[in-house]
C-alpha cells in the first residue's frame, strides 16, 4: 500500500477499510482529492444520499455494475454482492427483511453509452435525486416516476396494466404514489419505488421485517 501504484492490498488492509468509501473525488472544502472516509460520517443532504445510492450497492458500498438486482425496499445491490452475502449465511442488520435470492429482482437497467449512467427507456433521462426510477417487480423494467405517471393517468382506478417497455401485464396499487403508508401489504403489487427517502424507507423495512418474521414462525 505505499501508494506507488504497483503494491496489491492484503486482506487485514481490506478488512481495515471495510465500511469505508471515497466520500470525495474532488479536492477542496478541506478535503484532498480522494479523500476515504466513513460516508456516513460526513453530512450529506437528501439528495445527495439518493445520488450516492445510484451509483453504490447498498450492501457492501461499492460502485454499482451489472448485473443489477434490487429488494422490496428499492434499494440497488451488486447481484454477485448480494449472492455472497446469502452464502455466507451470516446475518447484517441491513438485510434483516430479506431472506433469500427470491426477495430480490433482476433490474433491466437501461445504461447511457456516454454517461454510464442508467436511464429511463422511454424519456432517456437519468435516474437520480430528481428523476425517481419505478421497478415493475413482475418484469425487472425500470422507467421514471414522470413517465410511469403519464402512462396510468387515465387508468386510476384499474390495478393491472402493461409494462411500457418490454409489454408483460403487471399488477399495481392505485394509491401507490401517494407514499407506502397508504398501501397495507407492499408484496400485493409489482411496483417498486427505487431508491427511496429515509421515512418511505423506515416504513417499508418495518412492514416487510415483520413479515419475514411471521414468515420464519410459521415455518418453525
Amino acid at each position: 500500500m505505499g501508494g506507488d501504484g504497483g503494491s496489491i492490498p492484503g486482506r487485514t488492509d481490506l478488512v481495515r477499510t471495510s465500511g469505508y468509501t471515497f466520500a470525495r473525488n474532488l479536492g477542496g472544502m478541506g478535503y484532498s482529492p480522494n479523500t476515504q472516509m466513513r460516508a456516513a460520517d460526513e453530512h450529506m443532504s437528501s439528495s445527495e444520499i439518493k445520488e450516492l445510492r445510484w451509483q453504490t450497492c447498498s450492501l457492501t458500498q461499492a460502485p454499482l455494475s451489472l448485473p443489477i438486482v434490487a429488494c422490496r425496499l428499492g434499494l440497488l445491490y451488486n447481484k454477485e454482492a448480494v449472492i455472497k452475502y446469502i452464502l455466507a449465511k451470516k446475518a447484517v442488520v441491513s438485510m434483516q427483511h430479506t431472506k433469500n435470492l427470491k426477495d430480490f429482482k433482476d433490474v433491466k437497467f437501461m445504461v447511457d453509452p456516454s454517461t454510464k449512467r442508467f436511464i429511463c427507456p422511454l424519456t432517456r433521462t437519468e435516474f437520480g435525486a430528481t428523476n425517481r426510477g419505478i421497478l415493475i417487480w413482475k418484469c425487472g423494467c425500470c422507467v421514471s416516476e414522470k413517465a410511469f405517471k403519464e402512462l396510468i393517468k387515465h387508468k386510476v382506478s384499474q390495478r393491472t396494466t402493461f409494462c411500457p417497455n418490454c409489454n408483460e401485464e403487471f399488477t399495481y396499487h392505485p394509491q401507490f404514489f401517494e407514499g407506502p403508508s397508504h398501501i397495507a401489504d407492499p408484496l400485493s403489487h409489482d411496483l417498486v419505488l427505487l431508491v427511496p427517502d429515509s421515512s418511505e424507507e423506515g416504513y417499508l423495512r418495518a412492514k416487510l421485517i415483520t413479515k419475514v418474521k411471521t414468515t420464519k414462525a410459521a415455518a418453525a
